[in-house]
């Protein structure tokens, strides 16, 4: 018999981090689950840590062949009803799969669940709490209504989703056509036929790398970022059914756009085109909410830069003495999880 739950997890050159993701996936309070790690083309020793800690897991190797498609991969390898996302360096939280199931449990019309995620550094320590800006407590809700958020920015942190496999085999696979963002297109496609689910609670800890170590994400070059972000605004603002329902949204969506784009810009030093972008955000809608961000990153452009290395240093030694960051350090270290 197939299990409920299939958490996978892919995977390129982790073998330094993977084995705390392992063991997070083991000591969920939910049994009825596999793990499948596909392996897309390491040359690390990935694959032996994988065989040592969880010798069950189904592990699946191939040529490099990057996101989306090895997400894809992932997908169609999932033998279970529901399918729950884990990022090679990430963790899960020991009930996240307990509490993601229950969801889909009670409500056959919801197609994705998704939560708070704790952001932590490359030592482990938490930094942030991600969570949807407008979520005060659980809900169950439409799928479009989910989307007029999503046009705004993804709010859904992949490593906190289930998915039912149903939701692919009716919508599709990740588009090929993104080298970022494929989650925040697949979410929004599914959300135009299914409801959504979300649990005001932390499911899971998400590593955010920096420098020559950092995501795809992290190191993307400014104008790709820009590109990927516009292909999925404009796939919704032009969606026959949702685009004239978020017409009212579209100035605010592409000052969000644009300031999004400013501020990640900034982050890789291009600050050039960081200040055009954010000037771009207050030419677009100068009224927004966003417009007083906007007037901060091109005021920030003109700081030099090691007073802003200073300030990011400064920012980035604070940690949260929490359960959550004992939790965290019981998962990575493979001791016993605190009782909340």
């Amino acid at each position: 018999m197939p299990p409920k739950v299939s958490i996978i997890i892919p995977a390129y050159n982790r073998a330094h981090l993977i084995g705390a993701t392992l063991r997070s996936a083991l000591r969920q309070t939910y049994r009825d689950y596999e793990i499948v790690v596909i392996d897309d083309g390491s040359t690390d020793d990935t694959e032996s840590v994988i065989r040592a800690i969880a010798p069950d897991a189904r592990y699946i190797s191939q040529a490099n062949v990057g996101i989306p498609e090895v997400l894809n991969v992932c997908v169609r390898a999932a033998a279970g009803e529901y399918i729950a996302f884990l990022g090679s360096d990430d963790a899960l939280a020991p009930k996240a799969l307990e509490k993601q199931a229950a969801v889909l449990d009670a409500n056959p019309n919801v197609g994705i669940v998704h939560g708070q995620a704790w952001l932590m550094d490359e030592q482990g320590r938490l930094t942030h709490l991600q969570k949807p800006p407008f979520a005060k407590s659980s809900y169950v809700r439409s799928g479009r209504d989910e989307i007029a958020d999503l046009v705004m920015s993804n709010h859904i942190v992949a490593t906190t989703v289930m998915v039912r496999k149903a939701c692919f085999e009716e919508c599709g696979l990740f588009d090929a056509r993104f080298g970022l963002y494929e989650d925040w297109n697949m979410w929004t496609r599914i959300l135009k036929r299914w409801d959504v689910g979300y649990v005001n609670e932390p499911l899971a800890f998400y590593r955010v790398h920096h420098g020559e170590s950092g995501s795809i994400f992290r190191k993307a070059e400014p104008r790709a970022l820009e590109r990927y972000r516009r292909i999925q605004i404009e796939d919704i603002l032009h969606d026959p059914e949702m685009g004239p329902k978020l017409k009212h949204l579209r100035r605010a969506a592409y000052a969000r756009h644009h300031y999004s784009v400013a501020l990640h810009s900034m982050d890789v030093r291009a600050r050039w085109y960081g200040r055009w972008q954010a000037a771009q955000a207050l030419a677009v809608s100068p009224l927004s909410g966003t417009s007083a961000s906007a007037m901060r990153v091109i005021a920030r452009s003109f700081v030099p830069r090691p007073l802003v290395a200073l300030a990011r240093r400064m920012r980035s030694g604070n940690s949260f003495e929490t359960q959550d960051q004992r939790t965290l350090e019981a998962v990575l270290g493979g001791g016993a999880v605190p009782e909340a």
